[in-house]
């Protein structure tokens, strides 16, 4: 199950710095399998197109299978993020 799989089994170790803010998150997160993830990272990698598949696979099971953990920035971030991949934006 991809689920187990973090971000650096599907596209490779991390390279380079972290100098923001946000790859900074991003960085933190890349060895954390998919399921271990708070909503605010599966969101985040979403939303920079980072393991776009699975990761959207992951976001729509969360959805329907569990509470949120209230991590997102705003109300409905997570689904947002699957909407915006869905659309092609």
């Amino acid at each position: 199950m991809t689920s187990n799989l973090a971000v650096s089994k599907l596209s490779g170790p991390w390279c380079g710095d972290a100098p923001t803010g946000l790859t900074q998150r991003c960085r933190e997160a890349w060895d954390t399998p998919l399921a271990k993830l708070n909503d605010l990272m599966v969101a985040t990698f979403l939303n920079q197109g980072i393991a776009v598949t699975p990761m959207l696979a992951e976001a729509k099971r969360r959805l329907e299978a569990q509470k949120r953990d209230d991590t997102e920035y705003f109300d409905g971030q997570l689904l947002e993020a699957i909407q915006r991949v869905e659309s092609g934006q």
